[in-house]
């Protein structure tokens, strides 16, 4: 399994109907996208927004992640978030959200606050 992790934050609250736009455009890519066995959105606050999927290789992650919605929104992304950051990893078995954040924030040298 190939497992992708995302966190957005976004610039302000007038970029929020564009970013829920993209987002449901992308989620219904992905729903479609063959190899995907598993997604998951999470929130903190109004301005953060993190995803979680589960591939069942890279291949199919990179087929889906450039091409149709999901190309336009990472587009898109760059325009409307002052923060934008993500990890990808191979795994044995479905990650939690806490070992997720954990990655990613260790990725970037944060530490989780929780």
């Amino acid at each position: 399994m190939f497992v992708s992790v995302t966190r957005l934050r976004l610039k302000g609250k007038r970029k929020l109907p564009l970013f829920i736009w993209h987002t449901l455009k992308s989620n219904r890519q992905a729903r479609k996208s063959e190899g995907l066995l598993y997604s998951s959105l999470n929130n903190e606050g109004w301005d953060t927004y993190w995803t979680l999927t589960i591939w069942e290789n890279k291949n199919t992650m990179k087929e889906y992640r450039n091409k149709g919605s999901h190309i336009n929104a990472m587009k898109v992304s760059r325009k409307i978030a002052d923060e934008l950051e993500f990890i990808n990893w191979e795994a044995g078995n479905n990650p939690t959200w806490d070992e997720c954040k954990k990655r990613l924030y260790h990725k970037y040298g944060r530490k989780l606050v929780k």
